[in-house]
């Protein structure tokens, strides 16, 4: 079953095209990949650890969420990093 693109309100569409929007999406993305690979993780173990769905593990490194803070303090605890971690420009 193809999954279906995601319902966004009209009136926000050009917030989540901006550039600032998209590189936080990029450097979260990043961080989260490195830290469950140098972990030595697969993404349903990472998930696992973190509380949540493999699907949605999957959609925050895709680049494909809109992460809430419940989201990204579950990402600190599994992953065991600090949020300042995730937001590091990327090189």
């Amino acid at each position: 079953m193809p999954l279906r693109p995601r319902q966004r309100r009209p009136e926000r569409a050009e917030q989540y095209e901006s550039a600032a929007y998209r590189d936080l999406q990029a450097r979260l993305a990043a961080a989260v990949r490195r830290l469950r690979e140098e972990k030595g993780w697969t993404q349903e173990e990472a998930a696992h650890r973190c509380g949540m769905t493999t699907r949605l593990f999957q959609r925050v490194e895709g680049e494909d969420v809109n992460l809430t803070f419940t989201t990204l303090a579950r990402l600190c605890e599994g992953l065991g990093a600090d949020v300042v971690q995730f937001l590091k420009p990327l090189k």
